[in-house]
């Protein structure tokens, strides 16, 4: 499990500096294009190991048609992300996409499944997650709840 955690952190910091070289890549080239450097990219160096393989790597079996929405989204992804992270930066962008992604996670993770005790927790733990995210890109809302945060957010008192 350990190494799972370690190649989640890792993936974690790759889609991190992915978005800061495709964001600047965007901005001097626009979002679709730096997503198709992007992909063009992640295919040649992909393809490099699948050929290594022998014959018959490249072969694709049988898929349902909703298997295929995976590129979509992909590309969608980066061209987006390549759009707003010039715009809101690195931070806010990663907040926002994970807090996203976790509420996401928690919904297709219980899809057909009963709501109980165990879906609220999760969805109030992304939920809280969300929260922090926003709090985190937002110092000044907590400063002005209280005045001794107001130093701590860099806001004058």
């Amino acid at each position: 499990m350990l190494i799972a955690v370690l190649i989640a952190l890792s993936n974690g910091l790759c889609i991190g500096v992915s978005r800061g070289v495709n964001g600047h890549l965007g901005r001097r080239e626009g979002p679709l294009r730096a997503s198709l450097w992007n992909h063009v990219v992640g295919f040649v160096f992909l393809s490099a190991p699948i050929a290594l393989q022998g014959a018959g790597a490249f072969h694709v079996g049988p898929a349902p048609w909703f298997a295929w929405i995976g590129g979509v989204l992909g590309v969608a992804f980066v061209a987006l992300n390549s759009h707003v992270v010039v715009r809101l930066g690195a931070s806010r962008t990663a907040g926002l996409v994970v807090g996203a992604q976790m509420l996401t996670g928690v919904v297709i993770s219980n899809l057909g499944a009963a709501i109980d005790g165990c879906t609220l927790v999760r969805l109030a733990g992304a939920a809280l997650i969300v929260a922090g995210i926003w709090l985190a890109n937002n110092p000044g809302v907590l400063a002005r709840l209280h005045p001794a945060l107001a130093a701590q957010a860099g806001e004058p008192k």
